[in-house]
C-alpha cells in the first residue's frame, strides 16, 4: 500500500474542539461531557486527537480503558488512577494513592466498600487537581458492570464539582446493557453524538489510508456494500485496506480505482472458531444456536441467490430444525441489530451487503438446493390454498433449486414467471428464458416465442455477452427446429452480430466472418451490414457475400411468450441503416448512397426524414458508436447501459463543452472495464481524450502516462495519433511531432480510415505555421482539401476552413468556420479560433470571446497562450464579464426538462451527460435567472417569463 499518515480522524474537527474544550476547562467551569455513537464510528480516536491537544496545553489527562473481559466497575477505575499518577510522577498524592489501594482490596471481597473507595477516589483527584490541572477520559464505559453504573456517576459529578472536567466515551450495543449511557448521560452537562461520515468524507478517509485519491466510483462501491455502516470509519478504513491487500485496486491517472468494474466487496470479518463437529453436523437445530450468526449466512445465501421474503424464511423452520417462532425470534434480532432489512414487500435483505458476501464465502449450515426447493413448494402450497398465483419473483428459487423440483413443475412455474413478470426483473426473466430454452422440446409450439422474448429482453438491458452465448449455441444450428421458422433465425442472428460488433468495439471478442455463428448470420443481409461494419472498423475488406441469403423483408409483427416494451427486430438496425451507419466511415458517396436508402426507408413509413446527420458524422470521428446509432435508430435503439459505450458516449460531450474533470472522471471509469480485455478500440479513444486534457491542463506526465496504454494507430483511428503529436509539439520536439504525425496520417489514410483525419491535419498544419514551415502547412492544407473532397462532412469542411485560415491568414476563413454548428459544439475548438482572431486582427472584440472560452476550459496551457496574445498585442488581459443573458442551447434542453417534471438523473440519460454537469447547469441558470428551486424555474418557463433568455 503506499505511504500514508495518520488516516482516522475525517471530518471531526469541530467534535475534537468540543472535546478537547471541555479537557482544558479550568477547575471552577468543569464539566462532564458525553461522547457516544454506534460501533467503529471513532470516538477513541476523537478522544485520542483531543487528548494530544489537550496535553500539549499542559492538562494532565488520565486516560481509563475500560476492558471488554468480564465487567469493569468501580475498581478497574481506581486501580487505573492509582497507576497513571504514579507513572506521571504524582508524589504528594502518593498517601492517598496507598489509602486507595487498600480500599480496593477490601472492596474486592465486599460491595460494602464501595462507597468509601469511591470517596477516596475522589478525594485523591481533588488534591492532584489543587497542584496541576487534570482531566479523566473513560472510554468504552459500555463495558461498565450494571451494578456500578450508579456508583461511579456519583464519582463523576463529584469530580466535576471538584473542578476535575470528565469526559465520557460509549456505545450502546444492542445485546449491551440498556441503562449505562442513559444514566450516564443524564448525569452529563453536554451530549456529543458522532454522526456517520458522509459520502465525501468516505472517500477523504480512503485516500488517506491508500495515500491517493479515491475515485468516485470506488467510494461509491464502498458505501453501497457497506450499507447501514457506509459512513463508519472502521469499516470503511478495514474494507479499503483488504481491497488493496487482495489487490482488487488499481492505480489510474493518479487515483486508486477498482481494479474491476464489477468490483465485489466482502467486509473482513473473523468469526468465532466453532468445534470441529459442531460445525461439520448441519443437524444441529437453529433453536441450539447462542448466536445468530449461521442464521444471517443462511439468510445472505438466500438473498442473494433470489428474493426472499418473511414468509419464505419462516416456512423454512421445520428444514432447520426449529418452530415457526424462535425462527421469527432470530429473524427479529437480526432486524433489532441492523444486519438485515425488510421492505414494504416483506422481501429480506443483508443490511451491509459487504458482510453478507463475506458470510457467504464460508459454509453455511443447512444451506442447499433444498432449502430453494422448500420455498417454492411452501409459497405453492399458500398460493394453492388462497386461490392465487404464484410470484414470478419465485423462478431464481426455481433455477436454483435445481433437480430438487419436478421437471414438469419446474416448466410449470418458470412459463407462468415469464408470461406474468410485468414491469419486474428483465434479468430475471431473461434467466427464465433461457432455462426453459433448455428444458422445453424442441417441437413445443411455445419455444420460438420465448427464444425472441430471451433475445428482446437481452437487448433491452444490453447483455451482449448473453446473446453471443446464445448465437454460438444455436445459430451453427441454423437448419435446427429451433430455427426452422426463418422470421427466428432473422432476429437472433441480427442481435447476435449486434452483440459482436459491440464487444469487438471493446475488445472482448474479434469478429470472423468464417466463424460458425457468423456463416450462419451472414445468410441475414441485416446480420451480414453488422459484421460488415465490424469488419470495417478494424479496417478490412467486407466479407464476401452469402451463398444461400434469406431476403431481406419486412415481417409482421410476431408473438413473444414475453412482454416485451419494443420487439427485438426494431431494436436491430435495418439494412439501409446499416449502410448508413457504415458510411459515416467511408466517402461522401458511401455516406449519401446510405442516408437515401435510409430516407427511402422512412418514407414507406411515414416517417419524416432523419436528423441530426452531422451529429452522426461528428460521432463517428470520435468513435462514439452510441450517438451514431442513437441518431440513425433514436428510441429504438437498444442501449446496452451497462456498456463502458454509454460512459464514452458522455466522455465526449464532456470533453466537447469543457467539462473536463467530469471527463477524467468518466475516463477513469471506463478504464476499468478495460481490465481482463484485449483493450479495444474504444479503450484508445478514451485513453487519448484523458491525454489531452491532462496536456491542455499543463501535466504533460499525466498525459504521457495514459497514451502508454494506446496501441500503434493501425486498424485504431487517428484520434490517438493527434494526441501523440500533441504530447510530443508541447514536450518540445515540433518537427518530430510533425513527422510522426504525417507518418501515421499516411498509414491511417492508406488503410481505408477516413473519420477523425481532419483533427490530426489540422494540428499539423497548425504545428507547421507555427515553426515557420510554410511549405509543411501547405501539404497538411493540400490534404485536407482532399479529405474534404473525399468524405464532405461539416466536421471536415470546419477543419479545412481553420487550416487555410493559419496556412493563409485567412481571416474570412475562420470566420466562415465559426458559422458551422460543427465548431459551435466544440469549446476547445473555439479557444483556438477566438485565440487566433485576436492575434491576427489585434481585436479586442476577440481577445475577450477567447478569455471567456478560456474561463470554461479552465485549462492551464490555454491560459498561457492567452496571456502570450495579450503580451503580443500589448494589452491587458480581458476582465471577467458578467453572466451571459441568454441560454444555451444544452442549457435550454436543462430548463424544458425541468419544467416537464424530470429528475437530475433522467435529464443526465437524456442528454448523455453524468448528474454533475446537470447540477452546475442548474446552478447557472439558478445564478441567471434568481430562481431559487426547480418549482420556481418550472412555473417561471411555463408562465414565459424566461422569455429574455431564449435565443432569437
Amino acid at each position: 500500500m503506499p505511504a500514508h499518515g495518520k488516516t482516522a480522524l475525517v471530518g471531526r474537527r469541530e467534535e475534537v474542539r468540543e472535546v478537547s474544550a471541555a479537557l482544558r476547562r479550568a477547575s471552577d467551569t468543569a464539566r462532564l461531557l458525553m461522547l457516544h455513537g454506534e460501533p467503529g464510528i471513532g470516538k477513541t480516536t476523537v478522544a485520542e486527537t483531543a487528548i494530544e491537544a489537550a496535553s500539549r496545553a499542559g492538562v494532565l489527562v488520565l486516560r481509563i480503558d475500560l476492558p471488554a473481559a468480564g465487567r469493569a466497575g468501580l475498581g478497574t477505575v481506581a486501580d487505573r488512577t492509582c497507576e497513571l499518577l504514579m507513572e506521571a510522577g504524582a508524589r504528594d498524592a502518593l498517601p492517598l494513592i496507598k489509602a486507595v489501594r487498600r480500599v480496593r482490596a477490601e472492596a474486592a471481597g465486599d460491595r460494602r466498600h464501595h462507597l468509601p473507595l469511591m470517596l477516596h477516589t475522589q478525594a485523591l483527584l481533588q488534591q492532584v487537581a489543587q497542584s496541576r490541572q487534570v482531566s479523566l477520559v473513560l472510554d468504552d464505559v459500555h463495558h461498565l458492570a450494571d451494578e456500578d453504573v450508579g456508583v461511579l456517576g456519583a464519582l463523576l459529578c463529584g469530580l466535576r464539582a471538584d473542578g476535575v472536567p470528565v469526559v465520557v466515551c460509549g456505545q450502546c450495543p444492542p445485546d449491551g446493557p440498556a441503562e449505562v449511557l442513559p444514566t450516564l448521560a443524564a448525569a452529563a452537562d453536554q451530549s456529543l453524538e458522532l454522526s456517520p461520515l458522509t459520502w465525501a468524507q468516505t472517500g477523504a478517509l480512503a485516500g488517506r489510508r491508500l495515500g491517493l485519491p479515491a475515485a468516485p466510483e470506488l467510494v461509491t462501491a464502498v458505501r453501497a456494500a457497506l450499507g447501514t455502516l457506509a459512513g463508519n470509519p472502521r469499516a470503511v478504513l478495514a474494507t479499503v485496506a483488504a481491497l488493496w491487500r487482495e489487490e482488487r485496486l488499481t492505480v489510474v491517472d493518479g487515483h486508486a480505482c477498482p481494479a474491476d468494474r464489477a468490483l465485489v466487496i466482502a467486509l473482513p470479518v473473523r468469526r468465532p472458531e466453532q468445534p470441529a463437529a459442531d460445525a461439520a453436523d448441519e443437524t444441529v437445530p437453529i433453536s441450539q444456536l447462542a448466536f445468530a450468526d449461521d442464521a444471517l449466512a443462511l439468510l445472505a445465501r438466500l438473498t442473494a441467490v433470489a428474493e426472499t421474503t418473511v414468509d419464505d424464511f419462516l416456512g423454512l423452520a421445520p428444514e432447520l430444525g426449529g418452530t415457526v417462532a424462535h425462527v421469527g425470534q432470530v429473524l427479529d434480532t437480526l432486524v433489532a441489530r441492523h444486519l438485515v432489512t425488510v421492505d414494504d414487500r416483506q422481501r429480506l435483505s443483508c443490511a451491509v451487503p459487504a458482510l453478507g458476501l463475506a458470510l457467504q464465502r464460508n459454509p453455511a449450515r443447512w444451506y442447499g438446493a433444498r432449502l430453494h426447493a422448500q420455498v417454492v413448494l411452501n409459497a405453492k402450497r399458500r398460493a394453492g390454498a388462497g386461490g392465487g398465483a404464484l410470484d414470478p419473483r419465485l423462478c431464481d428459487h426455481v433455477l436454483a433449486a435445481g433437480s430438487e423440483l419436478p421437471v414438469s413443475l419446474s416448466t410449470e412455474l418458470l412459463l407462468a414467471a415469464v408470461r406474468r413478470d410485468h414491469g419486474g426483473s428483465q434479468r430475471r426473466t431473461a434467466r427464465a428464458c433461457l432455462a426453459l430454452l433448455c428444458q422445453l422440446p424442441r417441437d413445443d409450439e411455445c419455444l420460438p416465442g420465448i427464444l425472441r422474448g430471451a433475445i428482446g429482453l437481452m437487448l433491452d438491458h444490453g447483455d451482449a455477452a448473453g446473446l453471443l452465448g446464445l448465437g454460438a449455441g444455436l445459430l451453427p444450428g441454423g437448419n435446427d427446429r429451433t430455427l426452422a421458422r426463418r422470421e427466428h433465425l432473422v432476429d437472433l442472428a441480427s442481435a447476435w452480430a449486434l452483440a459482436a460488433l459491440h464487444e469487438q468495439w471493446l475488445g472482448n471478442h474479434v469478429v470472423a466472418h468464417d466463424s460458425p455463428p457468423a456463416r450462419t448470420a451472414m445468410r441475414v443481409p441485416t446480420a451480414a451490414a453488422l459484421i460488415a461494419l465490424a469488419l470495417r472498423m478494424r479496417g478490412e475488406p467486407p466479407p464476401p457475400p452469402a451463398a444461400d441469403p434469406l431476403p431481406d423483408v419486412a415481417q409482421p409483427a410476431r408473438p413473444t411468450a414475453v412482454p416485451l416494451a419494443q420487439p427485438p427486430a426494431s431494436q436491430i438496425p435495418a439494412a439501409a441503416e446499416m449502410l448508413l451507419l457504415t458510411g459515416t466511415l467511408g466517402t461522401r458517396e458511401e455516406f449519401e448512397h446510405g442516408l437515401l436508402a435510409v430516407r427511402g426507408l422512412r418514407a414507406e413509413a411515414g416517417l419524416p426524414p432523419p436528423r441530426d446527420i452531422e451529429q452522426l458524422r461528428g460521432a463517428a470521428a470520435f468513435g462514439d458508436w452510441a450517438t451514431a446509432f442513437e441518431a440513425v435508430l433514436g428510441d429504438r435503439c437498444a442501449r446496452f447501459e451497462d456498456s463502458p459505450l454509454r460512459l464514452y458516449q458522455a466522455l465526449v460531450r464532456e470533453y466537447l463543452t469543457g467539462s473536463w474533470e467530469t471527463a477524467l472522471t468518466l475516463a477513469r471509469r471506463v478504464e476499468t472495464y478495460a481490465r481482463g480485455t484485449d483493450g479495444g478500440p474504444l479503450y484508445d479513444h478514451s485513453r487519448s481524450l484523458a491525454a489531452e486534457i491532462c496536456r491542455w491542463q499543463g501535466d504533460t506526465g499525466r498525459a504521457a502516462d495514459w497514451l502508454r496504454g494506446v496501441v500503434a494507430p493501425h486498424g485504431r483511428g487517428p484520434l490517438a495519433s493527434w494526441a501523440r503529436a500533441g504530447l510530443r509539439h508541447d514536450d518540445g520536439d515540433a518537427v518530430g511531432a510533425w513527422r510522426e504525425g504525417w507518418r501515421e496520417y499516411r498509414v491511417l489514410r492508406a488503410g481505408g480510415h477516413l473519420a477523425g483525419l481532419e483533427r490530426l491535419l489540422l494540428r499539423l498544419a497548425i504545428y507547421a505555421v507555427q515553426r515557420g514551415h510554410h511549405r509543411a502547412g501547405l501539404e497538411a492544407l493540400e490534404a485536407l482539401e482532399e479529405l474534404h473532397a473525399c468524405v464532405g462532412a461539416q466536421n471536415t469542411q470546419v477543419a479545412l476552413l481553420l487550416a487555410r485560415a493559419v496556412v493563409r491568414e485567412d481571416v474570412e476563413s475562420a470566420l466562415a468556420a465559426r458559422a458551422l454548428p460543427a465548431w459551435q459544439g466544440d469549446q476547445l475548438l473555439s479557444f483556438l479560433t477566438s485565440l487566433w482572431l485576436a492575434r491576427t486582427t489585434g481585436s479586442q472584440t476577440w481577445l475577450t470571446e477567447a478569455w471567456e472560452w478560456c474561463e470554461r476550459l479552465s485549462a492551464r496551457r490555454a491560459r498561457q497562450l492567452l496571456v502570450e496574445v495579450t503580451d503580443s498585442l500589448g494589452q491587458p488581459v480581458p476582465r471577467r464579464r458578467a453572466s451571459r443573458s441568454v441560454f444555451t442551447a444544452q442549457e435550454l434542453r436543462v430548463v424544458r426538462l425541468v419544467a416537464e417534471g424530470r429528475t437530475n438523473r433522467q435529464i443526465a440519460a437524456v442528454l448523455a451527460r453524468s448528474e454533475k454537469s446537470v447540477e452546475t447547469y442548474l446552478a447557472s441558470i439558478f445564478e441567471r435567472t434568481g430562481c431559487r428551486s426547480r418549482l420556481e424555474l418550472a412555473t417561471a418557463w411555463l408562465d414565459g417569463a424566461l422569455s429574455p433568455f431564449v435565443p432569437g
